[in-house]
């Protein structure tokens, strides 16, 4: 009778031990924004719109770990390549660490804020209404980097500034199902605010599974996206990049 009950404990339990043990969510989209906002040191700044900065296309992808323990977190990481390459013909002076470009200069900017973050999180609800909460770390591995001609009398020179910092951040995302439909809608925000300097991150969107099963959801999401940046150290940035963006997701 006892080797019976066992058999059946383990037969019960098998299913318990392996179903949603650890749950695995990817994706991969674009996310096109525009720029906006100034760049270069205080008191003598550029609008970024004249250094031709409008608008690029830029990928991302993520993969997030769930599992059923209830004192350690969840683990998310995402990278973001973030970056555009322009040029533009200047119409007043700036400044960027220290190197100043004249008015009339023809200016080649590069700004990179290509960034990797690895968010440490707990599932506070998971229903129809799922609420995730936690701390990430944005690691930028990126630069800020001008050259010029020199225009007609001058000389051309050039400066590079590199962005490699690590900077904590408050992790948030919340998801509502929509019943019988396949369709949801959420949003996501990592901010920080510290000094005079502070970074958000923020999105909106509407996601829709095509495969819904036992053992894969696969599906769509569109949204907007909102990056707001701003810097008051030896550079002055105060820069948004904001714009729709769309991903194929997975879970399994």
């Amino acid at each position: 009778m006892k080797k019976v009950m066992l058999a059946s404990g383990l037969m019960l339990a098998a299913p318990l031990a392996s179903a949603d043990f650890l749950g695995v969510y990817a994706g991969a989209g674009q996310w096109q924004s525009d720029y906006s906002g100034v760049i270069g040191d205080a008191n003598n700044d550029i609008d970024v719109n004249e250094l031709g900065l409008n608008e690029s296309d830029n990928n991302f992808f993520y993969v997030a770990f769930e599992h059923p323990i209830p004192l350690l977190p969840n683990v998310r990481l995402q990278h973001t390549d973030l970056s555009s390459q322009q040029s533009a013909t200047i119409t007043r002076s700036f400044t960027l660490d220290g190197q100043t470009f004249e008015e009339g200069e023809d200016v080649d900017s590069d700004v990179d804020l290509t960034h990797i973050d690895g968010t440490l999180y707990y599932e506070l609800l998971d229903n129809w209404v799922s609420f995730d909460l936690g701390l990430t770390i944005r690691k930028f591995d990126g630069y800020v980097e001008a050259q010029s001609d020199g225009g007609l009398l001058g000389e051309a020179n050039s400066q590079y500034v590199a962005l490699d910092e690590a900077i904590p951040m408050v992790y948030g995302k919340a998801r509502f199902d929509l019943p019988l439909t396949g369709l949801s809608v959420g949003g996501q925000a990592n901010v920080i605010n510290y000094d005079d300097n502070s970074l958000s991150d923020m999105s909106v969107n509407v996601a829709y599974d095509f495969i819904d099963s036992m053992a894969l959801d696969l599906g769509i999401e569109v949204g907007y996206r909102q990056m707001n940046l701003e810097i008051n150290e030896d550079v002055t940035a105060d820069v948004e990049l904001s714009g729709p963006y769309a991903s194929l997701n997975l879970h399994f």
